[in-house]
């Protein structure tokens, strides 16, 4: 049976993986990033990680993916640019490096697109053609596959679903860039926080979005659940604009607020269902499945063929 290298380089560790082409998990292996030390070292720690993998062992690799931070020329094999998360990133050479150390086929792409990849192949929109893929977390990150193959637009921005605008508010909220008003600023880790302290009237109240799932669980009627509820709305409004202009056959939902689960999805659900059209009222809103390996295997799937259709 085939097997395939996945790595995921992000900003504070670089996690691999030997993966069959089932989306089986072998073998793992993690490493700090040390992303300080800039990016040619961040490279070598990840190939080194690599090659840990698969030394002593009897596997023989058919293929490398790697996901990564920042925007990636996935053609190339280069990044394009990067956040200061990742000093010196931009300009890094990955594919080549990793086919001069491997010897085998490389696929690389932005980390994001690797989980929707992986998802997509192995995961909860497997066998599905038009798929929205949104991670919550820090910032909204987001990817579109069409027939299985991630879509990277004119300037490899494709799925940029973050920076959609939920409001043309000039004193709207600015997200983690500066920009006013996009489904980050409401829909992510920190878009979260601040929906909280609106609710309870304090600017700054020293709070985390773990102590607001704690609260929501310890007091369903208190600010924790109805801030959950809240940026679940603002969810909502963000898939409407998906949906509406996409009509996927599903939209699955990644990334660190995904653990909040149907606290969150539930009333972005409502909203799609009131508002939407139709038909892209009806489009299945599912969490991501893979877990906590999602981000290996979906480094590798980015390089395992998809399946052969019977005939």
């Amino acid at each position: 049976m085939p097997t395939y290298l996945g790595i995921d380089i992000g900003g504070t560790k670089i996690a691999g993986a030997l993966v069959d082409d089932n989306g089986l998990v072998l073998k793992t292996g993690v490493r700090p990033t040390q992303a300080e030390r800039g990016g040619a070292q961040v490279l070598q720690t990840a190939i080194a990680l690599g090659q840990e993998l698969l030394h002593g062992s009897e596997q023989v690799i058919a293929g490398a993916g790697v996901g990564a931070g920042g925007q990636i020329d996935a053609e190339r094999g280069v990044v394009v640019s990067a956040t200061e998360i990742l000093p010196g990133w931009a300009g890094t050479e990955i594919g080549a490096a990793f086919k001069s150390a491997f010897g085998v086929p490389v696929a690389v792409d932005n980390d994001v697109n690797a989980l929707a990849a992986g998802e997509a192949k192995f995961g909860a929109a497997r066998g599905l053609s038009t798929v929205v893929f949104l991670a919550l977390g820090t910032g909204v990150g987001g990817a579109l596959l069409l027939e299985g193959r991630v879509h990277y637009g004119a300037h490899w921005t494709g799925g940029e679903f973050g920076h959609l605008l939920l409001t043309m508010d000039p004193n709207a909220r600015k997200d983690g860039g500066g920009a006013r008003g996009t489904l980050e600023a409401y829909a992510s880790g920190p878009g979260l926080i601040q929906t909280w302290r609106e609710i309870a009237g304090d600017d700054e109240a020293p709070i985390t979005g773990a102590e607001i799932a704690a609260d929501a669980v310890q007091d369903p009627g208190g600010i924790g659940a109805a801030a959950i509820a809240q940026t679940g709305r603002y969810l909502g409004f963000g898939l409407v604009s998906l949906a509406n202009a996409l009509d996927p056959d599903v939209i699955v939902i990644g990334g660190g607020l995904a653990a909040l689960g149907d606290a969150l999805l539930a009333p972005a659900r409502a909203v799609l269902a009131e508002r939407a059209l139709p038909g892209p009222a009806q489009t299945p809103v599912v969490l991501a499945s893979l877990g906590e390996h999602a981000s290996t295997i979906g480094a590798a799937a980015l390089i395992i063929p998809l399946p052969k259709a019977v005939s």
